[in-house]
């Protein structure tokens, strides 16, 4: 029977913000890496996929925490495949700490992305998918649909070279990290971020440049839009903060 894999990953001093709390930035990244790797042991990773000209890019994904690992702190992701769809996979994922104390949960919709048409393929071209589904429900929402905002111009972006990853697209941690940066050192140190819900609508391409609209729909809840100077929607994000 399937199970949930785990992997072990440590917070170190770069992987920090001011306040010695994990960059969301860092633990997306973390998460991504235990879905890579659990899809590597199963021959259906990222390089396995190149080789048949397409590979796996992320529609959705959600982080809500409990609690905000630090520095220091040995984290043990564990994550298995939660359903497999027409065109979209979920993957779940629970985060503890080196005490096996439950941090938070996280859960990513994958897709898999034709290299030369750039359209998506349907997952029955990956039928043995099905035999890594785990049974196992994670008590967060699922990543919502986010809706569309009109909100004030808060950051802005251009695309280069170390943004671009090996589906010569802009890496998944770019969006995030666009609002993130939306906000002062003032406004982290008075909160707790809560909970991260990104939708990713198109790709975001090397010398593309755009605006970051934030609006405020209720207190410490932000929605996000990332939108190319030509007027392209490329990503949604939700952040929901807790004051400290």
């Amino acid at each position: 029977m399937t199970k949930p894999k785990c992997f072990k990953y440590r917070v170190n001093p770069e992987h920090v913000d001011f306040q010695k709390n994990i960059l969301p930035t860092i633990l997306a990244d973390m998460i991504v890496k235990a879905a890579g790797e659990d899809a590597d042991q199963h021959g259906l990773g990222l390089m396995d996929l190149h080789k048949k000209n397409c590979s796996w890019v992320i529609s959705r994904f959600v982080i809500d925490m409990d609690i905000i690992p630090t520095i220091n702190d040995v984290l043990n992701i564990a994550t298995w495949v939660k359903d497999v769809g027409n065109v979209f996979t979920t993957r779940n994922f629970r985060i503890s700490n080196g005490e096996e104390r439950v941090m938070g949960y996280a859960a990513l919709s994958w897709a898999i992305l034709d290299l030369d048409t750039r359209k998506s393929i349907p997952l029955n071209n990956l039928p043995e998918l099905n035999n890594f589904i785990v049974d196992e429900e994670i008590p967060i929402e699922s990543p919502i649909r986010i809706p569309d905002i009109e909100g004030e111009v808060a950051n802005g972006f251009e695309v280069k070279y170390s943004d671009i990853d090996l589906n010569v697209h802009t890496n998944a941690l770019k969006y995030l990290q666009c609002f993130c940066d939306c906000f002062s050192l003032e406004f982290y140190e008075k909160r707790i971020l809560k909970r991260v819900d990104i939708n990713f609508v198109k790709e975001l391409k090397y010398g593309e440049k755009g605006l970051v609209y934030r609006e405020e729909v209720a207190d410490n809840d932000f929605l996000f839009k990332l939108q190319t100077s030509e007027g392209s929607a490329v990503s949604r994000g939700r952040m929901l903060f807790e004051k400290k």
